[in-house]
């Protein structure tokens, strides 16, 4: 698939700000909250997810394939897209929810080229994959979660 200058240009730097803004969010729980690895996987998990979308992103770059798009469509989706919506607004989850918005940015992004390439077989294929390979994941962090919510509240005191 080919992208008009415009296109690859605009997702380079969406890809950018979402790089900037994971490793922000990535260096902020690891080195100032001090979390575990397998906290940083859980309580912060759309930055694991934001890096496999960029990985996903370069692939596509480099191979032309859109089906490289769409694998992480769902899962950011799910657990960047919605927190808009169910995680509140206040001065504590503004950051969370500039990163989200980024997030979100990159999927309009990813539907745009996609349906104006007519690229529906890779969206199918894609959005299947994704669904087999991050439901584990998503079940994980929400059950993760929600058995250590004391901790993951002892954290958001510190924000």
């Amino acid at each position: 698939m080919n992208l008009s200058k415009k296109q690859k240009t605009t997702g380079i730097l969406l890809a950018i700000a979402l790089f900037l803004n994971t490793l922000n969010s990535s260096l902020y729980f690891l080195y100032l909250l001090k979390v575990n690895f397998i906290e940083w996987l859980s309580f912060n998990s759309c930055s694991p997810l934001s890096f496999v979308y960029l990985i996903c992103f370069l692939l596509f770059l480099n191979k032309r394939k859109a089906i490289w798009l769409p694998l992480t469509f769902l899962p950011i989706y799910f657990l960047g897209t919605t927190s808009l919506f169910f995680i509140p607004w206040n001065e504590t989850t503004l950051i969370a929810h500039f990163g989200h918005l980024i997030m979100t940015a990159n999927l309009i992004w990813v539907i745009y080229i996609i349906l104006k390439h007519k690229e529906y077989k890779a969206l199918a294929l894609g959005l299947l994959i994704g669904i087999i390979i991050f439901t584990p994941y998503i079940g994980y962090v929400q059950t993760y979660n929600h058995q250590h919510a004391e901790r993951l509240e002892q954290l958001l005191k510190q924000l």
